[in-house]
């Protein structure tokens, strides 16, 4: 990794943490609609658990998946696992049992701590007893569950209903008296700056999430400049809809605080109008979002009645949506920073001052200490200015790899440091990135990635269907939703409906195909593969024409 030093250099979140605690005090750095989080509360609340922790046997490196909303209890959490130098494994609260059980069995988490969703209709009992029956009768922290062999201990955040086999959030913290304070100051004086984590799961081209692994002193940096380059300053209130199983939420959103001196407004669950409601009590004045949250909010009916002081914004959405949302909503600055999970959120960036046009139709220049190359895509050759190539990054950024991957890792990261986004752009005589395609067999479903091979493997499954293909199609709201061409095996004989169902019942609702056409003879290359380029335009023209 090239050399470079900015004020995070030596930091590891935990001593972030302590320094943004000393300097902002009992100020409110996290507010929650559940509650609030001061700085010198929060050295608390994360030294319990961190001290709850090590009574249980987590140690540095052990992996402790979080299956949690956006609840206050997220914060000491965090960085409770941070400051002993374990890795959080955020679980995407959308994800079905097969998917919760692989990720939690990839990462091979020693301890879940979730949270009972039950009276909002989301069933985590349920699905948890589904993939680990053996909890029903089990002694807590003495598991043995035959599908997660490394799984030992499950915290239940409800205090008032643990379950069966389960230990309690307050318990884990009651258990730190047996912990001493410097104790903990041992353990957290072996935590080093490129300790890993996180293992932020992002799906890619397998038929699976990967894990990407990443390291304390990168998550500073890539929060930091987001953060800076969108000119969040100290006391500024910056509301957030990101989930923390998102590196938006994990990286940018969560370390924030610690990094810039914001106060940052946390939704639990997506709503528009919840959003808005929360944008004008706080006097936000920076948000950030995908393309289906800015869609919403251009069209909630009362927007115009609203009293919102929003002058700057994140946004991860074509230049036609910028517009809009700059005209109608009244946002002075709009950042389409370019970065990802693999690289911290670490990328490219405008930032406030830059010309409109700018903002308005490219993704900005490189972060300082980040390497940008435009590669050609055959031979890895470096393209000059105003050449489109493969877009690839190097420097501080850069993931460690995908954890237990060493396959999928080097596709995407070669022997000079250089990580290969799968992405095509373009830069100009001055720095200034503009995205021009995606190599990407991916589908980008409102701030989802979505894997096509995702969707054809589970659509294999069914027993009717003999080949499937999924592409992606414009949508304005979503950005783009998922379409699926199915073949079903002779003599068999579906309704769109009956596929649709199938999906639902078992992967995440942003996977399942918002279209499915069926076909009995595929587009076909010379060398015998389908073309999906060909089944691609046949999908965007049935949404074009509002088919369904």
């Amino acid at each position: 990794m090239p050399a470079f030093s900015d004020m995070w250099t030596g930091k590891t979140i935990g001593a972030a943490l302590a320094e943004a605690s000393g300097r902002f005090g009992s100020r409110v750095g996290w507010i929650f609609e559940n509650g609030s989080v001061t700085y010198e509360g929060l050295m608390e609340t994360s030294g319990l658990v961190a001290r709850g922790l090590l009574a249980l046997g987590v140690k540095k490196g052990h992996k402790v998946a979080v299956w949690l909303a956006g609840y206050s209890e997220w914060a000491p959490i965090y960085f409770g696992i941070a400051r002993i130098g374990a890795v959080i494994v955020p679980v995407n609260t959308r994800y079905k049992p097969f998917e919760i059980e692989y990720v939690l069995h990839k990462s091979n988490a020693t301890m879940l701590i979730l949270k009972d969703e039950g009276a909002s209709g989301k069933n985590y009992a349920g699905i948890l007893n589904e993939i680990a029956p053996e909890l029903d009768g089990a002694q807590p922290g003495r598991l043995k569950l035959s599908r997660l062999p490394h799984l030992s201990h499950v915290i239940c955040v409800d205090e008032t209903r643990p379950w069966s086999g389960c230990s309690t959030l307050a318990g884990l913290m009651k258990a730190a008296s047996g912990v001493s304070a410097s104790a903990l100051a041992l353990a957290e004086s072996e935590v080093t700056p490129e300790d890993d984590a996180l293992i932020q799961f992002t799906s890619g081209t397998t038929a699976l999430p990967k894990g990407a692994l990443l390291y304390q002193n990168a998550m500073l940096r890539g929060s930091y400049y987001n953060n800076y380059l969108l000119g969040i300053t100290e006391g500024e209130n910056f509301f957030s809809p990101q989930p923390f199983y998102h590196a938006g939420g994990s990286i940018q959103v969560m370390l924030g605080p610690v990094v810039c001196g914001c106060t940052v407004i946390v939704q639990t669950y997506f709503s528009p109008e919840g959003a808005l409601r929360l944008m004008e009590k706080y006097k936000c004045t920076v948000t950030m979002g995908h393309q289906p949250h800015f869609i919403e909010y251009l069209n909630y009916p009362d927007l115009k009645k609203l009293n919102l002081c929003v002058e700057k914004a994140d946004i991860f959405a074509p230049p036609d949506i910028r517009k809009r949302v700059h005209e109608e909503m009244g946002i002075a600055f709009l950042n389409s920073p370019y970065g990802m999970t693999e690289t911290h959120l670490g990328g490219t960036s405008c930032q406030v001052g830059d010309p409109l046009e700018k903002w308005m139709y490219t993704v900005g220049r490189c972060m300082p200490g980040v390497e940008l190359g435009i590669r050609d895509r055959e031979d890895g050759t470096l393209l000059p200015a105003g050449k489109t190539g493969e877009a690839c990054f190097r420097g501080w950024a850069v993931m460690k790899g995908y954890y237990d991957d060493p396959e999928m890792t080097a596709e995407v990261l070669d022997k000079e440091g250089w990580f290969r986004t799968g992405d095509l752009a373009v830069v100009d005589e001055e720095g200034y990135v503009r995205l021009v395609g995606r190599v990407k067999d991916m589908i980008r479903v409102g701030g989802e990635n979505v894997a096509a091979s995702d969707v054809e493997g589970y659509l294999l499954g069914h027993e009717k269907v003999k080949q499937a293909v999924a592409v992606g199609a414009p949508e304005r709201r979503l950005g783009e939703v998922v379409v699926a061409f199915v073949e079903l095996k002779a003599g068999n004989e579906a309704t769109e409906e009956e596929i649709v169902s199938y999906c639902r019942g078992g992967l995440a609702s942003f996977k399942v195909p918002r279209k499915v056409i069926f076909v009995t003879e595929w587009p076909l290359s010379g060398t015998g593969k389908i073309q999906k380029v060909a089944l691609q335009k046949q999908a965007e023209d049935y949404m074009s024409k509002g088919a369904r």
